[in-house]
């Protein structure tokens, strides 16, 4: 199972592959990074223009408030990226799902001592390592830079705390975005249809649930079908806050927590039960 992981994670970063398999992967990943870097950057200028010609510590007065208006909070910050997850999303899994069914390759793997259920989990473990770089990895740079000019936790317990908080939301719309993209992928051997579809459940659900909502024409839990939004509202739950309803993710009525927990739950279960029913009927050839 290891070495069809890291063979997976490699071949969809582009590794020993020419150049133009590089590209989309390193392209949507420095996407996710770059906000971060922005907002790191954004505290150590306003910190240094802040210090004395003595070179004291930055004037709190002056640098706090500014600095905290412009910087994005740990929960927000997914509202800036979700078009790269999406579309790292989009490519990853029909990527490895697809082109194994396309090939026969998947027939060589059942024949050796994987079966299916190992397969599957090697591969939804190579694409969540994949997309924990970009759910992941970008709040943990912020994190780092914040502290590093004093805008990070305050003691150890907020430190725990918020490494955990930032975990639990990384991993879990890794899984959210795994799973559904591996549904629809079990569904048909061309990568650019699953990918297609994917992004249309996406945007499609999140263009037409948010105009919906918006205008008050349904009820605010019927945001639980908003695959856009749903990790963004998980994420501030997560946190312990509300998104900004004027955002444009945002709406005029807030989704009751439990219904946030309860459609990512069910999403991911329904994707898994997909999953597994298409799998369990693929016909394969050894």
């Amino acid at each position: 199972m290891r070495s069809l992981v890291r063979s997976t994670a490699q071949r969809t970063l582009g590794i020993h592959r020419k150049f133009r398999f590089k590209v989309l992967p390193v392209m949507v990943i420095l996407m996710t990074y770059l906000p971060a870097m922005v907002f790191v950057g954004i505290t150590v200028l306003f910190n240094r223009l802040a210090t004395g010609e003595e070179g004291g510590p930055p004037t709190e007065q002056f640098a706090r408030p500014v600095v905290e208006s412009l910087i994005s909070s740990f929960a927000a910050y997914y509202g800036f990226v979700i078009a790269a997850i999406v579309l790292f999303a989009a490519f990853i899994a029909p990527d490895v799902l697809c082109t194994d069914r396309k090939t026969g390759m998947l027939g060589l793997y059942l024949a050796s001592p994987l079966n299916r259920v190992t397969y599957l989990l090697s591969k939804g473990a190579a694409v969540m390592m994949l997309l924990l770089m970009v759910t992941l990895g970008p709040t943990l740079l912020m994190l780092i830079g914040y502290a590093t000019q004093g805008f990070g936790p305050s003691g150890a317990s907020d430190w725990f705390s918020t490494i955990g908080q930032l975990i639990v939301a990384g991993i879990g719309v890794a899984a959210f975005h795994t799973l559904i993209s591996m549904a629809i992928s079990s569904f048909t051997t061309r990568r650019a249809a699953a990918s297609a579809a994917f992004t249309m459940l996406v945007v499609g659900s999140g263009s037409v649930l948010t105009f919906l909502l918006q205008n008050e024409a349904l009820s605010s839990e019927w945001g639980m079908l908003n695959v856009l939004t749903l990790p963004r509202d998980f994420t501030f739950r997560i946190f312990g806050q509300e998104p900004d309803l004027f955002s444009p993710l945002g709406g005029p009525a807030l989704m009751p927590t439990w219904a946030v927990y309860v459609g990512m739950a069910g999403w991911m279960v329904v994707s898994l039960s997909v999953i597994a029913d298409r799998y369990r009927r693929a016909q394969v050839t050894k």
